[in-house]
């Protein structure tokens, strides 16, 4: 029998099999590394636009789960990369982008690497592609910045809120939308159109309802809805599935060269342009994220604990 002990952020394991290294290369021969580009190819052109942004922008969130879960995998457990993440919770991904993101952060690795940074971690997956030149050095610093800016995106709160009303229920209205501000010369009469200064707009967006706490009482269960809205490009949403696809086949490749693969059977690739890697942040729509709605004081609502709403569902249930 054969173990290999790792942790998956900071929660520690020990995977015992009859043979890890052929399981694991079972495992990366088994990543289809063309599948979002599948999903952009599929979706662009659609008839139905509406949709297909929907189906794209679901796909940029997973594509991104997929692209950290892999490089987390390759931090912490490249040797039983299937194991760091069948045991990885969404929580945990989140919780180990973040912190890579803080220096001197102590992170596990078996990475032979100096700290568990965005350019050393970088610099690990590409030692293979064209070392020694001045491509891999400009390789290493785009594709770190890149994934410094992508991993900002993953784990803010609307966006995971976003993914979260899309895979959930798909609890998401389609469509973006546009906010102006202008001056009320009368009161209860909008300023004319022309007078009227645009913060930004976009055809493409969701809104959704999210829940928060209300009160502040200890142990408290009574909470309110918002509703949120998110403009994003389209442009931009394809762009950056296609730059997080590229980069899940260069994580994959790094991931068998690190589990005995030759160097040269593995590819590596990159966009045509160095300027290609910041285009997803080049395009905007203005304001990007809206939460407006009723303005509720705790004053007006009764706070209750779990053990109240048990004790009240119970005396209900006996009438």
């Amino acid at each position: 029998m054969q173990s290999s002990i790792f942790l998956v952020h900071e929660e520690p394991y020990c995977i015992w099999e009859v043979d890890i290294p052929e399981r694991n290369n079972e495992f990366l021969d088994g990543i289809d590394t063309d599948f979002f580009n599948y999903i952009v190819e599929t979706n662009s052109n659609a008839d139905d636009e509406k949709r297909a942004s929907i189906a794209l922008r679901s796909a940029l969130y997973h594509a991104m789960e997929t692209m950290f879960s892999l490089l987390g995998a390759y931090i912490q457990a490249p040797d039983c990369t299937y194991a760091w993440i069948a045991k990885c919770s969404n929580s945990q991904l989140r919780d180990l982008v973040e912190k890579i993101k803080t220096p001197n952060n102590n992170i596990f690795t078996k990475l032979n690497i100096e700290e568990v940074s965005w350019d050393c971690v970088t610099k690990s997956v590409f030692q293979c592609y064209m070392p020694g030149t001045e491509k891999n050095e400009t390789m290493v610093k785009e594709f770190s910045t890149f994934l410094n800016r992508t991993a900002t995106e993953f784990i803010k709160k609307n966006h995971i809120d976003e993914y979260n009303s899309l895979k959930h229920g798909f609890r998401v209205r389609s469509g973006g939308f546009s906010l102006s501000l202008g001056t009320m010369h009368e009161y209860g009469v909008s300023p004319p159109e022309e007078k009227m200064m645009s913060l930004g707009k976009s055809d493409y967006g969701t809104s959704f309802f999210t829940t928060e706490a209300i009160g502040k009482r200890k142990g408290n269960r009574s909470i309110r809805s918002r509703r949120a809205s998110i403009n994003w490009s389209i442009e931009n949403t394809i762009l950056h599935l296609q730059l997080i696809s590229m980069a899940i086949g260069n994580i994959t490749s790094a991931l068998k060269v690190a589990n005995g693969a030759k160097a040269g059977t593995c590819q590596f690739h990159r966009p045509q342009q160095d300027s290609d890697f910041q285009r997803p942040w080049s395009i905007t729509t203005g304001i990007s994220s809206c939460n407006m709605d009723y303005v509720i004081h705790e004053e007006e609502i009764i706070t209750a604990t779990k053990s109240e709403i048990l004790e009240k569902i119970g005396r209900v249930s006996k009438i």
